[in-house]
């Protein structure tokens, strides 16, 4: 009888063992769940932070003026940024706009507009990988140097090769192709002028 009391009373431990072991994984399972959910939290709210990042960076144009030093026959590239939405940008196509940044640039202490004072823009179109540019007469208004020359040349030629899908420039006045400006041939189309820029 004993043995069959011993008996019974082992079964009953290890069974009571058995519940109370099972019910604390249960317990501790929910537990281990919770940091996994957290990390997975984090992750999408990294990845959302990023996303964001990411869309604003593409709500901002940057875009780069070739300016000319005011008392030096050099250029100088300066980025700038604006936002897609801008009014600016309204109606217009990227070349038309950093075309009249250019020319409106109002200067700081060491940087000016290369462009010559009163110059307009009549139009700007591409075909290819060429923009033509219309310029009202102001453009070839008051005499300058070749030098000087190639410095307009360069500040408006550069402007527009740096965008994206742009190669070449042709320049017109007032409609009229520009054949030459102060002795610098201008009848064929242009490319990205070097050697304006000081050495560093």
């Amino acid at each position: 009888m004993r043995k069959i009391l011993c008996f019974l009373l082992v079964i009953l431990i290890v069974a009571s063992l058995a519940v109370g072991c099972g019910k604390k994984e249960e317990v501790e399972q929910p537990e281990a769940s919770k940091p996994a959910e957290q990390i997975e939290g984090q992750d999408v709210t990294q990845e959302s932070s990023e996303e964001d990042k990411l869309q604003n960076a593409e709500q901002e144009l940057e875009y780069i003026l070739y300016l000319k030093y005011k008392d030096k026959p050099f250029l100088y590239d300066e980025m700038f940024s604006i936002s897609i939405s801008d009014e600016k940008l309204k109606d217009k196509s990227i070349e038309e706009f950093v075309i009249e940044e250019l020319i409106s640039y109002e200067g700081d202490e060491d940087l000016v507009t290369p462009i010559p004072k009163g110059t307009k823009l009549l139009s700007v179109k591409r075909e290819g990988n060429n923009v033509i540019v219309d310029l009202s007469k102001e453009f070839k208004g008051e005499r300058i140097s070749s030098g000087q020359a190639m410095v307009t040349l360069g500040g408006l030629v550069n402007t527009l090769v740096v965008l994206p899908g742009n190669e070449t420039v042709q320049i017109k006045v007032e409609g009229q192709l520009l054949q030459e400006y102060y002795g610098i041939d201008t009848s064929k189309p242009l490319s990205f002028i070097e050697g304006l820029f000081p050495d560093k």
